[in-house]
């Protein structure tokens, strides 16, 4: 079983290559391109704001500059973009990982290359083997999830 975890271990690592997830913030516009309206009421909530604090007798400079700090703050908040790494250990684990990466192992499918290599090891059982061409003739691909589950059922990933 030693096989499979490699090869899962090979392709998660080739997937965190090519996707650059690395865990690094990076600047990036596409919240902005992808989600312009809540961009701008923003922006028309921060001026009601300001419209509120000069309008009102008890709120003055320190509040101007207050919301200002917030708004200017979450407006590059916003424009990071985090991409978090995929990693062995979080193949069927539900934790706050999940709800900012999703579940990743359900739908990435594994290479072709992987699948070739999983099938010719001498180490897999024909369990693992017989499973993963039912799944290839079935659904026509195979993802991580699934060569897991056949490989180590119910097993958390931490302790494989």
């Amino acid at each position: 079983m030693q096989d499979v975890k490699q090869i899962l271990l090979r392709e998660i690592e080739a997937l965190n290559r090519e996707e650059r997830r690395d865990n690094k913030p990076r600047l990036s516009m596409s919240f902005l391109k992808n989600h312009p309206g809540l961009w701008a009421s923003m922006y028309v909530c921060y001026a009601l704001t300001v419209a509120l604090i000069f309008t009102t007798e008890f709120l003055g400079w320190p509040a101007f500059w207050g919301a200002t700090i917030f708004v200017l703050l979450m407006s590059g908040l916003m424009m990071l973009d985090v991409n978090p790494r995929y990693r062995f250990e979080d193949i069927d684990a539900l934790d706050l990982r999940v709800c900012y990466n999703g579940e990743w192992y359900y739908v990435r499918t594994l290479s072709d290359a992987a699948i070739r290599d999983i099938l010719s090891s001498s180490q897999v059982s024909d369990k693992v083997k017989q499973g993963i061409e039912k799944l290839l003739a079935l659904k026509g691909e195979v993802d991580f999830y699934d060569v897991y589950h056949l490989t180590w059922g119910q097993q958390p990933a931490s302790s494989v």
